[in-house]
């Protein structure tokens, strides 16, 4: 399966413009495309005023199709010229392969905690089992469910994590185990000591889905 998503970040002035904007364009974007699609909004990891929309596609062919149907509509034709002047900058874009889950596969959650990071040159192999197994242990802390996804478009030799909770209750308690927890500090330090990812690349970004 993969992952699309895009980041619209808004001029200054203009997030509140923006945000619903972003939930105008889910609501075209699924029409036009017989899918769903999501719109998040940012509130750690990225400058104020910054929105996500996302969906899923079963493989590159039903990507290629969607992305052909949205591109023939002229009601989001329409609706993307009307961002001009509450944009800050285009709409970067990124594609991802989902590559392990954990848990038990379901829709987005309301909290979505995405953590980036890019492989090191060294051994993309090691790297690579490494990520699913963090995100194993990471589940079983939590008992929260979570995929791991590589890029296949834009920035390459990206891997996301993503951990999904329905409160906010729930990301506090989450966060406050796994920062806590030796087990996962010791992965951390592992993946450091043998260089997995590149040094310096890794942020992350929390997001609640808007209604």
């Amino acid at each position: 399966m993969l992952i699309q998503s895009s980041e619209l970040t808004a001029n200054p002035g203009k997030g509140g413009a923006l945000g619903t904007t972003v939930t105008a364009m889910r609501d075209v974007l699924a029409r036009a495309s017989g899918k769903d699609w999501w719109a998040w909004v940012a509130f750690a990891g990225r400058p104020y005023g910054t929105y996500l929309l996302s969906t899923r596609s079963n493989d590159f062919a039903h990507h290629v199709n969607t992305s052909m149907q949205i591109g023939l509509s002229p009601e989001w034709s329409e609706l993307a010229a009307s961002a001009e002047g509450i944009l800050a900058q285009p709409a970067p874009s990124m594609l991802a392969e989902i590559i392990a889950v954990t848990g038990e596969p379901a829709s987005p959650k309301q909290f979505l905690t995405v953590t980036r990071s890019t492989l090191s040159s060294s051994d993309i192999g090691k790297s690579i089992a490494w990520a699913g197994e963090v995100m194993e242990h990471v589940t079983k802390l939590t008992g929260h469910g979570g995929m791991v996804m590589s890029s296949v478009a834009g920035t390459m030799f990206q891997v996301y994590w993503v951990l999904g909770v329905d409160t906010a209750e729930e990301l506090e308690a989450s966060n406050k185990t796994i920062s806590g927890d030796e087990g996962y500090l010791e992965m951390i330090v592992e993946a450091g000591s043998k260089r997995l990812f590149v040094e310096g690349s890794t942020d992350r970004v929390l997001l609640a889905r808007m209604p």
